[in-house]
């Protein structure tokens, strides 16, 4: 008789980013409330289906290494309540976290497991074992110390260990050597794991850090000409959207090294970007692994628009009137434009400015109220010329 069981992966999950208990721009405000929904969401699905046996959190829990206890309080709230179903939670602290995560987090609880160390967690269900390995990020150094971390987590097991177990998965929070973001592929430095530092005993490497959902391989050879080639990564772009095959089979060779990515989109550069987590299930007979598949599942992102004003080349009415082009395909509020409180973020839009600034902001008082209209949360930044003054922006969010 076959039986399965599945794990979710999810990273970067960066509680607390553009989130103010006192803003006064309401639009970031929203912002910052998708990053605790889009969760929330998620774990709910997770524990409703009932088709998931534990959760994997690859680091960067929190925006930062001391949030408001108000922030710990709601971002643990979906994984306590996982927990409480029965489904096992295993979490490290990444790089905004400092290594440490805050002691607020995750209340004590015999299904919620926090690699505060290097270390090991055996977790059992239905005759498959599994062992999970990980540590808190290593900040400096972390190539030439990478494999010895590893070892040291790999002894220091929590729980009966007695019997070899039939999957093994490597929780980390670095750079892997072929991970890629917009425009850069991550080859060279001090702290980029190679690929083949990582211990063929694992069949996945679960990863935090990079925001891009993808996958990598281990055994391919080094090519510096292209991402795609080397490491076999599982994404191509075309006119500046990317594919993906959503199901990989334990044919392909392993340890499978896997980023789920964001489930929100953090910052501009992410804008193509979709976002998603990770289902791994494990499908087994007489408490054997037969196969294994691992998906991709999107969930719904922030639309962000960006557009390059650059008044060297072009008047600034016409900078206006492109991005007034780009504004008007986006839905028109439905609420009163003065109750912010009921408003819901359509989309985030970023206008850089190049050059010299016109010496009233009077030019954008309609396209202000033109964002508004279309719940737009609208940010500005200036690269004044040699011969301008940089242009104070803080009074110009809408």
């Amino acid at each position: 008789m076959k039986e399965s069981i599945s794990f979710l992966h999810i990273s970067d999950t960066h509680f607390g980013v553009h989130y103010a208990h006192k803003a006064k721009n309401l639009y970031r405000r929203a912002y910052g409330e998708l990053f605790f929904k889009k969760v929330e969401d998620v774990i709910n699905e997770v524990i409703s289906s009932k088709n998931v046996d534990f959760i994997i959190h690859s680091g960067d829990f929190f925006n930062r290494s001391k949030p408001p206890a108000s922030v710990v309080d709601r971002a643990v709230k979906p994984f306590v309540l996982a927990s409480k179903k029965g489904i096992s939670v295993y979490a490290l602290p990444g790089n905004h976290e400092r290594g440490k995560l805050p002691l607020g987090l995750l209340p004590y609880s015999k299904n919620i497991n926090l690699f505060r160390k290097p270390c090991s967690f055996i977790f059992e269900k239905k005759g498959i074992k599994i062992k999970l390995t990980g540590f808190p990020y290593i900040r400096y150094n972390a190539k030439l110390i990478f494999n010895r971390t590893v070892q040291r987590a790999w002894s220091n097991t929590i729980g009966e260990s007695s019997r070899k177990p039939d999957y093994s998965i490597l929780v980390v929070h670095q750079l892997i050597e072929g991970s890629c973001i917009e425009g850069y592929t991550f080859r060279k430095g001090d702290n980029v794991i190679s690929v083949q530092q990582i211990p063929k005993k694992f069949h996945y490497v679960a990863c935090g850090h990079v925001h891009r959902y993808q996958f990598l391989y281990s055994t391919n050879p080094y090519s510096i000409r292209s991402a795609n080639s080397f490491c076999k990564i599982i994404q191509d772009c075309q006119n500046g959207k990317w594919k993906f095959r959503n199901n990989l089979q334990k044919s392909f060779p392993e340890p499978i090294i896997a980023y789920a990515g964001s489930l929100e989109r953090v910052s501009m550069a992410e804008r193509n970007e979709p976002k998603g987590f990770i289902v791994g299930k494990m499908h087994s007979s007489k408490g054997e692994i037969q196969t294994v598949t691992y998906q991709f599942q999107k969930v719904p992102a922030i639309k962000m628009i960006f557009n390059l004003w650059d008044l060297s080349k072009n008047p600034i009415n016409d900078c206006i009137n492109h991005t007034l082009d780009v504004l008007s395909s986006l839905p028109i509020a439905k609420v009163n434009s003065h109750n912010y409180s009921k408003r819901k973020l359509t989309a985030i839009c970023r206008i850089k400015v190049k050059g010299v600034w016109p010496p009233t902001s009077n030019y954008l008082e309609f396209f202000k109220q033109e964002a508004k209209r279309h719940n737009v949360y609208l940010t500005f930044s200036h690269t004044p010329t040699s011969d301008g003054p940089r242009k104070n922006f803080n009074t110009l969010k809408s």
